[in-house]
């Protein structure tokens, strides 16, 4: 059993940095994946001051400050980030005898809608192109993860490439969707490439709950809260249920929901999708 949850939520608003701990309980849920798609966090937390609640409101149907960002780290006897980005809804409500405060923010949300990428680049390498794209974005949003140097990167452009346009758009062209933000950083991944993660193995004492399920190319386990869980890493698997699925996958999404509270109990769960083997043709390369 894990124990002695904790998290840190670092706050950034117009009126200046924010940082919430316990004892205000909170809950929260959250995705990330290697999809294109931006990853999510709902949080809601309890009692906060009148203060610091009109300090976070913000307006879903208002346009958002940039500024507006959160930090969610969680964990044990460490803390690890579990989700940055901005926050476009932020708002307070009564529950009973509590008043709720509620955040919903995406990773990469403002830097994605908003850099654009008008020039015409001379001939060179596919993965140079996507380098280029990655640079245009403002490095204190979005800065680069890790570019696939596979063989399918080393493409050959014979005539000036023109870039035209939403530059996560043509990010999403050029990869043939392979990009993903995680925490603020832009990763380019093929199917079969993996990074370093902190967990290198998912079984019954790190905390597996659950048989492995087979949802089409992917299999879903469910686990005790695992915060250090990375986006594209390789993970060895152990069941001793379903021992036909022990062996080596990659983690292509992770839901992270529950309870941190000292005041009251409530779980903590982590739901992982790891990709499948066979999507890998028998082989996976780390490339951290």
């Amino acid at each position: 059993m894990k124990f002695g949850r904790r998290y840190r939520l670092t706050i950034q608003t117009d009126a200046g940095q924010l940082i919430i701990e316990p004892p205000f309980t909170i809950r929260f849920s959250l995705r990330r994946s290697v999809l294109a798609s931006m990853n999510t966090l709902d949080i809601d937390i309890y009692n906060l001051s009148q203060t610091t609640r009109d300090n976070i409101f913000q307006d879903m149907f208002y346009k958002a400050s940039p500024n507006r960002s959160i930090i969610f780290e969680a964990g044990y006897d460490f803390l690890s980030t579990v989700f940055k980005g901005e926050f476009r809804e932020a708002n307070s409500g009564r529950e009973g005898v509590d008043i709720v405060t509620s955040i919903t923010a995406f990773d990469g949300y403002f830097a994605t809608q908003n850099t654009f990428s008008y020039r015409t680049l001379e001939p060179t390498t596919l993965r140079e192109v996507i380098k280029d794209l990655i640079g245009s974005f403002d490095p204190e949003r979005l800065t680069e993860g890790l570019v696939s140097d596979g063989a399918s990167m080393s493409e050959s452009f014979q005539r000036p490439i023109v870039l035209r346009g939403n530059t996560y758009e043509q990010l999403k062209k050029y990869s043939g969707g392979k990009v993903f933000i995680d925490l603020e950083k832009i990763y380019v991944l093929q199917d079969n490439e993996v990074i370093a993660g902190a967990i290198p193995l998912i079984n019954a004492d790190t905390g597996l709950l659950s048989t492995p399920r087979r949802d089409e190319a992917y299999l879903t386990v469910s686990t005790l809260f695992e915060p250090r869980i990375v986006m594209g890493q390789s993970l060895d698997l152990v069941s001793s249920v379903n021992p036909i699925y022990n062996g080596k996958y990659k983690a292509v999404g992770v839901q992270h929901s529950g309870i941190i509270s000292e005041a009251v109990n409530g779980d903590c769960r982590t739901i992982v999708h790891l990709s499948d083997p066979i999507k890998f043709n028998g082989s996976i390369v780390n490339v951290s």
